[in-house]
């Protein structure tokens, strides 16, 4: 296009880089453009400058440094990259050579507005001879006094990710050799912007998966536990894992598969995973915790799918109650025979609109059994039914350690074929003997007794506490209080358990309070689960260890 064709001042459009990698770009027997010789200079600096800065793990510093360089090459004042947030539809500038300003400040430009909005709305290059304030919304320009603006736009596929424009700070007639020059900085300005995009967001996925999975198992009585979480091939997805007890004494496990890859699914997966622990606060029926998981999901998130299994193994260990929201069933494998699918009815993903009440499966745990959680991408391949890889993980677990279990079907699965989707796998097994340290079992009808843990004893929804003689609490005058004063048991009793029930219930940790005062017992009694309601009737057993029921 000859500059004599261009409408001067009036920001026409010219057309886009005629400059191809691509052979079969141009049709046979068509005679294909050259560049100039003067150009070779240029081209070297902006082919060197995008072909290096592809291997660099900090994408500001390869920004910084492609301005910097296409500036040089068109001899510009100004030069600076903006790139699209989809979300907001707004131009963000990342980027700056001249005009530091804009990245400074954050500006954004909305798509379609002003000189780089025209660019991104209209994906061809633009070009203003004379700059003034009804051409530009950005007064930095204007502040700078540039004089004239050519832009191009950022293309990954066929899209705008962005806008890269250069300015003088004189006017200047810019040719159609200066905007195929810079349709081309901007063009190989896309390809390495959109590499380290994909870079970021998969080191983004994996931190945030990796922190949203259990840091560590937990130590449980009655159960020993292992895990593994190994990310895909290709994209990363919304695999995880959960396990955590429960103030009832039960223990949730929970594993699922959030739809789609990337960073998204990453995120959705995150807030699948908080909004369950929450529910499973509130209630232990796993299929009302899947319910309300679904109906938060479908009214915030309404575009996200996701199938998860949530189990509840009892607080005696003997059942494990599960509810599927499609989620691949878990195989359990009992001493003495063959592991072997669970048999549990299957329900609608999260997500989907269903006015079935979502059902619940109880399965018998007996000592020594092993149950394995796991997401399709441990059995599901391309090239093989799914049923092959179910089966050929039933003979892999087997009723042993978890952690040997895990080992032995992570090799028997890797020898199958390899994997390209995520893998998350959680076994469980049921230890002999009697669970240790598990909490109160409101399941259980009234005058039977569970030890919560040393010092309480659960009867029914009453629980009757033994404190240490001489245990010590501070009051908020610096005095002591001891349990032999009978007179201060009710107080004590209450802020006992209660602090049996916090967070840290292996020990009690006095606090800076009087437990006589209505602030304690007030701050003792929003502690105690509702289940249990004081009561009166308080007596010690004897002088040397008292006891209360409350």
């Amino acid at each position: 296009m000859r500059n004599d064709q261009r409408n001067s001042g009036a920001g026409a459009s010219v057309p886009a880089s005629v400059f191809s990698h691509d052979d079969d770009a141009f049709p046979a027997g068509s005679p294909r453009p050259v560049a100039p010789p003067e150009w070779a200079d240029k081209l070297r600096d902006i082919q060197s400058i995008t072909d290096a800065a592809l291997s660099m793990l900090d994408p500001r510093a390869l920004l910084d440094a492609l301005v910097e360089r296409t500036k040089e090459a068109l001899g510009a004042d100004t030069s600076a990259i903006l790139l699209l947030d989809r979300r907001s539809g707004q131009l963000v500038a990342t980027a700056a050579s001249g005009l530091e300003e804009e990245v400074e400040q954050g500006v954004r430009i909305p798509v379609g507005k002003g000189f780089a909005g025209r660019i991104a709305a209209q994906g061809s290059p633009v070009i203003l001879d004379e700059v003034d304030h009804t051409k530009v919304i950005n007064p930095i320009l204007l502040e700078k006094g540039i004089r004239s603006l050519m832009g191009a736009p950022l293309l990954a596929d066929g899209n705008v990710i962005g806008v890269l424009h250069v300015g003088t700070l004189s006017p200047r007639a810019f040719t159609s050799h200066d905007v195929d020059l810079l349709q081309l900085a901007a063009d190989r300005a896309a390809v390495a912007v959109q590499a380290l995009t994909a870079q970021l967001d998969r080191a983004a996925t994996e931190a945030l998966q990796r922190s949203l999975l259990p840091s560590a198992l937990p130590a449980v009585g009655g159960l020993a536990m292992a895990a593994r979480y190994v990310p895909g091939t290709g994209k990363i997805g919304g695999d995880w894992y959960d396990v955590f007890p429960l103030p009832s004494g039960e223990v949730c496990a929970v594993i699922g598969d959030v739809a789609g890859t990337g960073l998204p699914a990453a995120v959705i997966m995150g807030r699948i995973r908080s909004a369950l622990r929450a529910y499973a606060l509130q209630t232990a029926d796993p299929a009302e915790v899947l319910d309300r998981l679904d109906r938060k999901m479908r009214y915030f998130e309404p575009d996200a799918l996701a199938t998860v299994l949530c189990a509840m193994v009892s607080p005696s260990r003997d059942q494990v109650r599960i509810c599927s929201a499609g989620h691949l069933p878990p195989i359990i494998a009992r001493p003495g025979q063959p592991a072997a699918e669970a048999e549990i009815a299957p329900d609608v993903l999260i997500g989907v609109s269903s006015q079935k009440r979502r059902q619940v499966s109880t399965l018998d745990f007996p000592p020594g059994a092993v149950l394995c959680l796991y997401t399709d991408g441990l059995v599901e391949r391309r090239d093989q039914p799914i049923d092959e890889g179910i089966g050929r993980l039933c003979a892999a677990v087997t009723a042993q350690d978890p952690e040997a279990a895990c080992v032995a079907v992570m090799a028997a699965m890797a020898g199958y074929s390899l994997h390209t989707d995520d893998i998350a796998l959680l076994t469980l097994r049921r230890t002999p003997g009697e669970p240790a340290g598990s909490g109160p079992d409101s399941s259980q009808p009234a005058g039977t007794g569970t030890a919560l843990e040393r010092g309480v004893l659960w009867s029914g929804r009453h629980a009757v506490v033994t404190m240490p003689t001489e245990m010590d609490i501070t009051n908020g005058s610096g005095g002591w209080f001891r349990t032999g004063n009978l007179s201060m048991l009710r107080e004590l009793a209450l802020l006992w358990l209660a602090a049996k029930l916090a967070s840290d219930p292996q020990r009690y940790r006095p606090g800076g309070h009087d437990p006589g005062s209505r602030d304690a017992r007030e701050r003792a009694a929003a502690m105690i689960p509702a289940a249990v309601t004081p009561e009166s009737g308080w007596r010690p057993r004897s002088a040397a260890a008292p006891r209360a029921r409350c």
